[in-house]
Parts: structure tokens; C-alpha cells; sequence
């Protein structure tokens, strides 16, 4: 089936979790997101591949099951832990980068949900190493709209203390730049000037860390290599300016 068929029933499965919030429920948009999602059933019980079908149609009909409790945190839960599955199908994404959200509902809820994780490790070899492959819907504007809906406060926290620390490496580096030189030639200009660009490294590296928060993460790599970068870059635009 085509990536549209899938994007929509992740737009429903959004929907049906936005409209938990008791200021934000609409009767005639919960019905018709109902209304998508058994016609979306349908189409993926007859087309869809076994494996799709298996994990598909489990997120559909558990998530009617828990809309029929009526118990409105657990549907948030629910419908926040699978909205992103249809991702899968549209080759964005992996079964593995759902573990941690679909294995917290497990611990939440009960082992009995999401039985097809059962053999799905939490930190395989390499694990947390790579880039995601899904990393390029970190940078999606709506990305960790369910975060800061279940944590407003610590959102902006993060945010406030995620632009504070973006300019820690910078600031430190023009601070002892100070220090050592108060007027420059040229050619130191020109090494201080390498420095302060290697020194957003260090500043990458502590923020890559942070958005393990808002699962985020950009992997070990991305943040031992910022930080080398930064350490070493900034090392030697001071250790020059120094020798100049």
C-alpha cells in the first residue's frame, strides 16, 4: 500500500491521543478517526503482508480494546506508544527503535501487551552507537509534541537549558582567548577563529546528551566525536594564540 495509506493512520492514531486531553475533545473528529482506522483495518486484513498484519492489526484492535476501558491515561498511553508504527511501513523506521516506548507500556501496563517484543533486546551489540535511522524525524517540529504535552514545564526547561548550553563552548573559549591575547594579527585571528567554530563541538556533544530526554538521541558517536572535535580544536586555537 502506498506511504499516504500509512501516514493516515498515523495522523488517526495521533488524533485519537490528542483528543484524550478533556479540553481538547471533539465527538465528531473522534468519530471519524474511529471511522478511519476500522476502514484502515480492513484494507490491511485483506492486502497487507503476515508480518504487517501481525503488528498492525495487534495496534488496532488493542487499541479499541482500551478505548472500550475507557480509562483516558491509558489510551493516551497507547495511542502515544504506536502512532508512529505505520513509520515502519513507509521505511523510516525499524521495529527495534520502538523498544524503549512499547517496552515502558509493557512495564506500565502489563507484559501482555506487545507480545511480538518480547524477543526485541533493549541494548543490543552497538546498540545506542549509530545515528538512528529514524533521525531525521527528530528534526520534525512535531516530533516530541507527546513530551511536551505529558511534561510542559521540564519541555522548557530542557529547551531553556539546550540554548544555555549551545553557547557554554563558545563563551569558555572567547573567555580564555581574552586571557591570553587582548589584541590580534591576522594569523591569529585566523586561529582563533578555528578554534571558536571547533568549540561548538563541546556544545553539540552536551546538548546530543540532553535529548536523550526528548529521545532525541543522536547516538555515542555523534557525541564522543563532537566532543574530540571540540576539545581538540579549541585546544589548539588557544595553545597557538598562546605560542604567537
Amino acid at each position: 500500500m502506498k506511504a499516504s495509506f500509512y501516514k493516515k493512520l498515523q495522523d488517526d492514531f495521533v488524533m485519537i491521543r490528542f483528543l484524550q486531553y478533556p479540553s481538547e475533545f471533539d465527538q465528531e473528529k473522534y468519530d471519524a478517526a474511529i471511522l478511519s482506522i476500522r476502514d484502515a483495518r480492513k484494507k490491511i486484513n485483506q492486502r497487507s503482508a503476515p508480518a504487517e498484519k501481525k503488528i498492525l492489526l495487534y495496534c488496532i484492535d488493542t487499541l479499541f480494546n482500551i478505548l472500550g476501558e475507557g480509562d483516558k491515561q491509558k489510551i493516551f498511553d497507547f495511542a502515544d506508544a504506536i502512532h508512529n508504527i505505520p513509520e515502519i511501513y513507509m521505511q523510516k523506521r525499524n521495529l527495534y527503535s520502538f523498544r524503549r516506548e512499547l517496552k515502558a507500556f509493557q512495564k506500565k501496563y502489563g507484559k501482555q501487551y506487545f507480545p511480538f517484543m518480547d524477543n526485541v533486546k533493549l541494548s543490543p551489540k552497538g546498540g545506542n552507537w549509530k545515528i538512528p535511522k529514524n533521525a531525521k524525524a527528530y528534526f520534525d517540529p512535531h516530533y516530541d509534541d507527546a513530551f511536551k504535552a505529558k511534561h510542559p514545564l521540564l519541555y522548557w526547561l530542557t529547551v531553556i537549558a539546550i540554548i544555555v548550553l549551545v553557547l557554554v563552548g563558545p563563551m569558555l573559549y572567547i573567555y580564555f582567548c581574552s586571557i591570553i591575547q587582548s589584541t590580534m594579527t591576522f594569523l591569529e585571528l585566523l586561529f582563533w577563529l578555528i578554534g571558536f567554530v571547533c568549540s561548538f563541538g563541546i556544545s553539540i556533544g552536551i546538548c546530543n546528551l540532553f535529548m536523550i530526554l526528548h529521545k532525541q538521541y543522536l547516538g555515542h558517536y555523534v557525541t564522543l566525536y563532537s566532543f574530540a572535535i571540540g576539545l581538540v580544536g579549541s585546544s589548539l586555537g588557544l595553545f597557538f594564540l598562546w605560542l604567537i
